[in-house]
């Protein structure tokens, strides 16, 4: 095995440039599981987690964002869901929540739940060319659901309908 002698200054160089690596990565790690917004959509479902949500018709696989950073990313960028997932946006209180279609690549529709789980609020097939008109509920909703565009018909998320969130 051949070894590398390096000067004591070239040895200061290769540390200096180690510490920077670990630094930025420790930094990126950091905001990426503080914030669940990472560069890389593999790492995102690492950070995030899944929760079953039970309608009357059957049952919803959603990503939950419960961050300020996750919330304002949703699906923007994203190209599409499968039929039987969804994405839930969890608030800290229960409030009037405002949604557009902004950067947004396929249609959907959004479900604003209340703590209680009875949808208070539903938008049907909104398109990313609605953008900038926003969509926000009249009743307070804890969370809001977003869907592949005819899930509110496939799984009966009426309002007044009561969902089950988590197990």
């Amino acid at each position: 095995m051949k070894r590398f002698n390096l000067s004591e200054k070239e040895k200061r160089i290769v540390y200096g440039i180690l510490i920077l690596f670990a630094i930025i990565f420790g930094y990126y790690t950091y905001t990426c599981l503080t914030e669940k917004v990472c560069e890389i959509d593999i790492i995102n479902k690492l950070v995030r987690h899944d929760v079953t949500i039970t309608t009357p018709t059957g049952a919803i696989i959603a990503e939950v964002v419960d961050t300020k950073s996750s919330r304002e990313l949703g699906l923007s960028g994203r190209t599409g869901l499968r039929i039987n997932e969804g994405m839930l946006f969890v608030f800290n209180a229960s409030g009037k929540y405002g949604f557009w279609m902004k950067d947004m690549m396929f249609p959907i529709d959004i479900v604003w739940i209340n703590q209680n789980g009875i949808i208070v609020k539903n938008e049907i097939n909104l398109t990313p060319d609605s953008y900038p008109q926003t969509f926000v509920n009249d009743i307070d909703a804890f969370y809001v659901l977003e869907l592949p565009v005819g899930s509110i018909d496939r799984y009966g998320l009426y309002l007044g309908t009561k969902v089950k969130i988590g197990e």
